[in-house]
């Protein structure tokens, strides 16, 4: 330290060095040098200047993954060590005897080595398996030099590859083989002349031998042989080459004395992988912006940025000047400039700043935002409030008016569309597409809910079909919106799966008001006695006949017999009283027909709204169906209409019990009646069946002419067959007796009238012939002779 107070430091590297180590010295001593002419990032005088992180070994202490470690379990393993062999163990469980991938980058000393170790040739390791050792440095550094040492000789063939950015592609750095050409498919010990990409790496066979068996170095500078070295600060190919966030030391074939053939398992355990040291001489990337890198998050070293620079890798937030890696010539820091803290890049814009007074524009505006100042949001973008990012407001193309959204991200859409993103079609409404949705043409009295939004198809009941559940199935009627099935089964008495709805009958309401008297209404007890109801106007009652024989209301004969035209219709049932706390709450109905009993409990219909001056009155209402649950047993629907066809009593149950608190005021059944003119609303739940042939009538009850019934006890239920009358005449459509003509007689005119001869059963009409005998006697005719014999 002379006087003034400067400090001189003597550099040197000893002549005794190898070339890879003596180049590796002096790189340093530049690097040293370099370093301590640019620890400070601003001059005396405050300039801004360039700067860079010191320089050091990257790799000391950090975390090193390996691919392959030896002593899992534990093994054993022999050194080469000339012409003899020392076998050792290695266990992973074991600190003494471990090598694990820790020891690669820890403090050791040459006399006290340590050193990772793979499995042995024994294990398989060998080309064409490869050991891949993995160092993460954290972030970006530029690297100035590999080394690594070896414990055993060194690989045959190995190559080190970089990563300029986590999670990107590994880039080959460079190769050692004696093998270059079939290892790795390149030229052996090329090199790189001037206009030549220099991003390339190369192949060389310089540290391929097996010896030394121990102890070899090999270093691998990341710019010795590039051209453009010399003008690094202007080369961003070179720059770029030199930057690493991660390395890789793919060690790919092992190399031996040949003796591996024979497969002694000593010779096998004897070649591994082992290495002692892996150093990387570089600094932090900061691009000529920071001095110092300080330990962050997670291990990581962010730059600590001067200049008005930020960003992991020290990427500026732009100002009025573009940015560049600070040099030698000019720190090219940056100047702050307004971009809503959603931009790291701006330029200075002189258009701008002359409208504006503000030249700084900026340059790829995160979060979706745009503007000079990345102030707004980018077209078809919104947000909710300025503090938030900007999010696509993704309009439905098809669907949408605009695909510009509000502040909350609501699109406007078109008619039938609905959706916060207008992609997806409203109710009633389907199949979005160029020109919206389109509507459903879904039948509502054939359909169930919505059309499908996708394609338009309709949900059609049960008892319906077409694209538009606009027509009932065969075999069913009367498509109706307050069915749950959509239509009706076909009756026809079982005989047509085809029929319609009638167009000759209209609703005909079967009443008992008593306006003017009992109106047939009779009271039936126990073992069918019957008696008179009292009356007076507008009710009927009954007086029961023993406190345990209340006894019933029983229906005259316009309530019963054929009453298929009321299947499906409501029966209503009116009882009034005096107070309204004296009105019946359940009555029993008691339904016969077809030989079968149906009954029901019937609780009140709700009354709203009456007015509470007018006579108190609760009515009990069911409809004749086969689905209507109170009714028990409970019927088929084609048992229910046949129950119809020949209903035989109707009976209510005395509601108004021991003391007649509660008397009759009406009883409706809806029905149907034919009209020739069809003056009135019509009956559409009447069939008109398509009869087969064979049959005949509205609901093919009948046999046709020249049909009788094949059972006849089965009635309407029974099959009609053509007549066998053997042409004769014809049968009676109910018994199958026929009325024979030309001269035959029996019940299928199968013989001769008394006095006439022949064979009826030929069926032509001159089969029987009068007899040629007096006062028209009996004759008969001989077989043999055909001779007729009186």
């Amino acid at each position: 330290r002379p006087a003034g107070g400067e400090v001189f430091i003597k550099l040197h590297c000893p002549p005794a060095l190898p070339p890879p180590l003596a180049l590796l010295c002096l790189l340093l001593i530049c690097h040293l040098l370099v370093w301590a002419a640019m620890d400070s990032c601003y001059d005396e005088e405050g300039t801004p200047s360039r700067c860079m992180p010191k320089f050091e070994n990257v790799a000391f202490n950090r975390t090193v993954v390996a691919s392959n470690v030896c002593g899992s379990p534990p093994e054993e393993y022999c050194m080469q060590t000339g012409s003899t062999r020392s076998c050792h163990q290695c266990d992973a469980a074991d600190p003494e005897r471990s090598h694990n991938a820790s020891l690669l980058t820890d403090f050791h000393r040459n006399e006290e080595s340590t050193w990772w170790q793979s499995q042995s040739m024994y294990f398989g390791i060998q080309h064409p398996n490869s050991v891949n050792i993995t160092l993460h440095l954290g972030k970006a550094f530029e690297i100035t030099y590999v080394r690594l040492k070896f414990y055993t000789s060194r690989p045959e063939s190995f190559a080190i590859y970089k990563r300029t950015q986590e999670d990107g592609p590994w880039l080959p750095y460079q190769y050692y083989s004696a093998s270059c050409k079939k290892t790795y498919g390149k030229h052996m010990n090329a090199y790189i002349r001037p206009g030549d990409e220099e991003r390339t790496a190369l192949c060389t066979d310089e540290f391929s031998d097996i010896s030394p068996l121990t102890g070899g170095n090999v270093a691998f500078s990341t710019l010795e042989g590039r051209p453009s070295a010399y003008n690094f600060d202007q080369s961003l190919g070179l720059q770029e080459w030199v930057t690493a966030t991660d390395l890789l030391i793919s060690l790919d074939r092992l190399n031996t004395f040949g003796d591996e053939f024979f497969k002694d398992p000593k010779v096998l355990r004897s070649y591994f992988y082992a290495i002692s040291d892996f150093s990387v001489g570089g600094r932090c990337k900061c691009n000529g912006h920071a001095s110092e890198c300080s330990e962050g998050e997670q291990g990581r070293l962010p730059c600590v940025c001067q200049h008005h620079t930020a960003g992991d890798r020290d990427v500026t937030l732009f100002t009025r000047q573009t940015l560049g890696q600070g040099h030698r010539d000019s720190a090219n820091e940056c100047l702050i400039c307004n971009c809503s803290g959603r931009s790291d890049q701006c330029v200075f814009d002189a258009e701008q700043y002359r409208s504006t007074g503000s030249g700084g524009r900026c340059l790829s505006c995160r979060d979706n935002a745009d503007g000079p100042h990345c102030e707004r949001c980018r077209e078809n973008h919104y947000r909710s409030s300025i503090d938030e990012p900007c999010l696509p407001c993704n309009c439905n193309i098809n669907g949408s008016v605009s695909l510009q959204c509000d502040a909350e991200g609501r699109c406007p859409c078109r008619a039938g569309v609905t959706g916060e993103k207008c992609d997806k079609c409203g109710p009633g409404f389907h199949s979005l597409g160029p020109a919206g949705c389109r509507p459903c043409e879904c039948d509502p009295s054939g359909s169930v809910g919505d059309c499908s939004p996708s394609d338009g198809g309709c949900h059609c009941k049960a008892n319906v079909e077409g694209q538009s559940c606009s027509r009932c199935k065969p075999g069913f009627y009367n498509l109706r919106e307050v069915n749950p099935e959509g239509c009706q089964a076909c009756f026809c008495f079982g005989h047509s799966l085809a029929c319609s709805s009638s167009s000759h009958h209209v609703i005909a309401n079967i009443t008992s008001d008593f306006g003017e008297d009992q109106d047939g209404w009779l009271g039936e007890f126990f073992g069918g006695k019957t008696f008179p109801l009292l009356w007076k106007e507008g009710e009927v009652y009954l007086l029961p006949l023993t406190e345990d024989d209340i006894g019933f209301y029983k229906a005259p004969e316009k309530f019963l017999g054929h009453q298929a035209y009321s299947y499906g219709q409501l029966l209503t049932i009116t009882f009034t009283s005096e107070t309204t706390e004296l009105l019946p709450n359940n009555v029993t109905l008691l339904l016969q027909g077809s030989g079968t009993t149906l009954t029901a409990d019937l609780s009140p219909q709700p009354l709203f709204n009456r007015d509470p001056g007018l006579t108190p009155q609760q009515s009990f209402m069911i409809r004749l169906h086969e689905q209507e649950e109170r009714f028990k047993p409970s019927l088929s629907t084609f048992d229910f209409q046949y129950f119809l066809y020949n209903m035989t009593d109707l009976q209510i149950s005395n509601a108004g019990g021991r003391n007649y608190t509660s008397q009759l005021a009406s009883v409706t059944l809806t029905s149907a009646a034919i009209s020739a003119d069809l003056s009135g609303p019509r009956a559409p739940w009447v069939e008109s069946c398509s009869c087969p042939p064979g049959f005949a009538g509205q609901f093919c009850e009948q046999c046709a002419p020249g049909f009788t019934r094949q059972d006849p006890g089965r009635g309407p239920l029974s099959p009609c067959v053509p007549c066998d009358c053997h042409q004769h005449g014809t049968c009676h459509q109910e018994t199958g007796v026929c009325e024979c003509s030309s001269f035959t007689a029996g019940k299928a005119c199968e013989r001769c009238l008394e006095g006439y001869y022949g064979n009826a059963l030929i069926g032509t009409p001159g089969d029987c012939q009068p007899c040629p005998c007096p006062d028209q006697s009996s004759c008969a005719r001989i077989a043999p002779t055909g001779q007729v014999v009186c």
